[in-house]
């Protein structure tokens, strides 16, 4: 059996004779003794070995025994008992060997008899207060995390929400006493929840991570005398920078576009480069608000105006906000009850082949019918969903209804390609080829009838994500359309490396095209592209005859709009266009429609 080895006592004594009456009584106390004629000596081996317990003698060369034990107090062996050994039994003496940290002394004479006792008794109460002292760092360590989590953000090390509330209010109590404003910038990044969808949350704690630091780094860049700044992290991709100075509206202003380009510059990391944007919203104390809660819910309100504002992704807020966010809400709010009543509808807009007049397909578009709003025409609808997510839903309730609607149709022998719009957030967040192949199998009916009409915005957005979103619904044998054709990001590689089967040029290109050359100009270099790739041309918004004299004379392949067909229920295009009298009506559609009723 293997014994434990014995606790080192550390003794040092100039004099032959008390060393070693010394060194007999820790070996009676159960040390094992190590002694030294000199305190240099001793303090050496008291600072690189585990010692138990000390005993020095005052009278020493070199180094007196006040000095070794001052030297290892210092040291920060607080817990070490250290036993001063002395013949001087003044009071003095004694002051001074515990101001210099003994944690008792011997007078001599000694009572060599009763020291071992003595020091195994001070050495067990010494073990008794490190215990203590351990289970205080300990307890003082464990108040400091909880502190941390209780206000700090454990990802990113910056302060929390319940911090920035509380900084907040010294911020502005500091303001108010001192005519100053202060600035709160709510942050919010832009397309993060792609990031985490697609590569997962360590990747995005990683973004995080780095994107704190770029803000950190950022607001360093601004400080100086004068200017108070704070920054914190609410939660989630959401973030808090507040400044506090004579002028902070316009510094805000400036820290605002600063940290905007930092942020937009790409993040590297394992073989990937991530890109991001913010969405940032102003509001300034006292003028947008008096209290935290006041002033942080205006800077969101503003925040949420640059986010589906499409224009400047920096806003400060004004009073029109609020009133439009309580309206926004209000519309999702029933969009929503809607959506669950099943109380949209769907309308079909014919495209017609402009040589002959045939027609060659619908364009299913979402109507909505509120009971105390009216009809709401779907550009205010359309981007409240698109922000609140309710677009994915609909687009699931749009697959779903015109799936039905073409089982109908096949029932009565009629077979029309029906074209359903799918937003960026349908292919990037949803999977939309899942739910068609489900709703036309459902249905019974092949899923080439439908055909789906995307935006350019969705390669630019996520190139990789997008064409496999829509490569998984081009297997399905659905036809692609690029929708709103020229009025963004186009580009030329997309359409070699992706091309989709039709091109649809957007209506502000069409509606001076046989009064503006430029548009003109514009219009003949898009349908030259698509000759070349093969792909057919729709002109969207067609709603004068000069526009479609112009298209069909330069060899358009399709149009629709108001001049040809407003949007029909499907009784009404069944009537019209679905069940012809005679084989001539379909011939004689396109010079008819214009006499339509507008």
């Amino acid at each position: 059996m293997t014994m434990s080895p014995k606790p080192l006592a550390l003794i040092a004594d100039d004099e032959d004779t008390g060393r070693l009456l010394l060194a007999e009584a820790a070996i009676v106390a159960g040390f094992k003794p190590l002694v030294f004629d000199n305190g240099i000596e001793a303090l050496n081996a008291a600072l690189t070995q585990e010692v138990a317990i000390v005993l020095l003698d005052v009278e020493m060369p070199g180094m007196d025994g006040f000095d070794v034990c001052r030297s290892i107090r210092a040291a920060k062996k607080m817990s070490l008992p250290i036993v001063m050994v002395t013949g001087r039994d003044d009071k003095a003496a004694v002051n001074r060997a515990f101001d210099a940290g003994a944690t008792d002394f011997v007078a001599k004479p000694v009572n060599w008899s009763l020291l071992p006792h003595r020091l195994a008794y001070i050495a067990r109460n010494a073990d008794r207060e490190a215990n203590v002292l351990t289970l205080l760092e300990e307890r003082t360590a464990a108040a400091q995390r909880i502190e941390r989590l209780a206000f700090y953000d454990t990802l990113t090390g910056l302060p929390n929400r319940q911090q920035c509330v509380e900084m907040a209010s010294r911020l502005i109590e500091e303001a108010s006493a001192g005519g100053q404003s202060v600035a709160f910038m709510y942050v919010d990044l832009n397309g993060f929840k792609r990031i985490n969808d697609t590569f997962g949350h360590s990747v995005g704690d990683t973004i995080l991570q780095r994107i704190a630091v770029v803000l950190r780094t950022t607001l360093d860049s601004f400080a100086r005398p004068g200017l108070e700044l704070f920054l914190a992290r609410l939660g989630g991709d959401e973030f808090v920078v507040m400044a506090r100075q004579d002028q902070a509206r316009s510094t805000a202003l400036k820290i605002a576009k600063a940290v905007s380009a930092a942020v937009e510059k790409p993040i590297a990391y394992e073989k990937l480069e991530f890109t991001t944007g913010l969405s940032i919203g102003i509001a300034v104390y006292p003028e947008d608000g008096k209290n935290v809660e006041t002033l942080l819910k205006h800077a969101d309100t503003a925040m949420y105006q640059a986010k589906v504002s499409g224009g400047p992704k920096i806003m400060v807020y004004a009073p029109v906000m609020s009133a439009r966010l309580r309206d926004s809400l209000d519309l999702e709010t029933r969009l929503r009850r809607a959506l669950r009543a099943n109380a949209l509808a769907v309308r079909y807009q014919p495209k017609f082949r402009l040589a002959d007049g045939m027609l060659v397909g619908v364009e299913a578009l979402v109507r909505w019918f509120d009971e105390e709003l009216g009809e709401v025409p779907p550009n205010r609808f359309v981007p409240v969903a698109e922000e609140s997510g309710l677009i994915i839903d609909i687009g699931a309730w749009v697959i779903r209804a015109v799936s039905q609607q073409l089982a109908v149709w096949h029932t009565a022998g009629i077979a029309v390609p029906v074209a359903i719009n799918v937003s960026g957030k349908e292919l990037l967040f949803a999977d939309p080829a899942k739910i068609v192949q489900a709703e036309t199998s459902n249905s019974g009916i092949p899923a080439s009838l439908i055909e789906v009409e995307i935006t350019e915005s969705v390669f630019v957005t996520d190139a990789i994500a997008g064409r496999s979103s829509v490569e998984r619904i081009r297997a399905l044998g659905c036809r692609v359309a690029l929708d709103d054709f020229g009025t963004g990001y186009s580009s030329l590689s997309y359409l070699t490396k992706f091309p989709p089967d039709r091109l649809k040029i957007d209506r502000s290109f069409i509606q001076q095209v046989d009064q503006s050359e430029s548009d003109a100009a514009i219009v003949r270099a898009i349908m030259s592209l698509a000759k070349t790739l093969g792909l057919l041309v729709t002109a969207e918004g067609l709603e004068r005859e000069g526009q479609l004299r112009w298209l069909k004379a330069h060899g358009c392949d399709e149009g629709q709009g108001f001049l040809l067909a407003r949007p029909l229920s499907a009784a009404e295009l069944e009537q019209r266009f679905l069940r012809p009298r005679d084989s001539a009506e379909q011939a004689r559609t396109l010079r008819t429609l214009a006499a339509l009723p507008r």
